[in-house]
């Protein structure tokens, strides 16, 4: 590269995602998301609230990113869980709204002397300046998401919270994997033969190792997809014989 030298487009990459435990097509996802949201903010796509929305179809952003709608919908709940993402159904035939949500890192600036400026506290007195109190992004009484003040610590604490909203309960060996109820039985109509095994290995693997995942549910799908993927079905076995054998 020289100075002269153009460069192709490209998406921006927060640095706080490096932080977070999702999956690489989410992360990727969120950027997209980010990139759109910045265009938005241009041309002045903003609801009555002055929040900047976008309008991006699921079919879009498979053949944006080059993946499976299924894929997309997963990344989608990951970052809804992670609390990076609100969704806003607009009713019968109309498209649905996105709100990238971005949380509130610190910003450090340094003086001639190289000394740390910490940044302001934020107050906490008042449900107004608070719009996610215990870490879980809430709506106001018209259903609309409120401004994007999550915290890098209420990001992870929401992967205690499902993308459901619903208090969730311990599963596995080590009551380490969290699904509610909703998850748990979608989980099952989908992977009726597997589903308890793979929470059993996802528990030891998440006690083992030290690494979690921001949504369980998510991450399960993940995991029982990829050996559906690795270890086909072989077909129905041969159970013929010839006469006089036996089986």
């Amino acid at each position: 590269m020289t100075a002269d030298t153009a460069m192709p487009q490209f998406f921006p990459y927060p640095c706080f995602l490096l932080k977070m435990d999702l999956s690489y097509t989410a992360r990727l996802l969120y950027a997209l998301l980010l990139d759109r949201t910045t265009l938005s903010q241009k041309n002045g796509w903003q609801d009555s609230e002055g929040r900047t929305y976008i309008v991006y179809p699921v079919s879009e952003i498979a053949e944006t990113l080059d993946k499976g709608r299924t894929a997309i919908k997963s990344a989608l709940n990951e970052l809804d869980a992670a609390g990076l993402l609100v969704r806003e159904r607009r009713g019968f035939s109309a498209p649905n709204r996105l709100y990238v949500k971005i949380p509130q890192v610190p910003v450090v600036q340094f003086s001639d002397h190289m000394t740390a400026i910490q940044p302001e506290k934020r107050p906490s007195d008042s449900r107004k300046s608070d719009p996610h109190k215990d870490g879980k992004p809430t709506f106001a009484l018209d259903g609309k998401p409120t401004p994007n003040q999550l915290t890098i610590n209420q990001l992870k604490e929401n992967q205690l919270k499902g993308a459901s909203g619903e208090p969730p309960a311990p599963f596995g060996r080590y009551k380490n994997i969290f699904l509610s109820e909703s998850e748990y039985t979608e989980l099952k109509e989908e992977y009726p033969d597997r589903l308890e095994r793979f929470i059993e290995e996802m528990s030891e693997y998440i006690a083992a190792s030290g690494n979690d995942y921001v949504c369980h549910a998510a991450a399960l799908r993940r995991w029982l997809n990829r050996e559906k993927k690795e270890n086909p079905k072989k077909g129905i076995p041969d159970y013929s014989y010839k006469e006089g054998e036996s089986l």
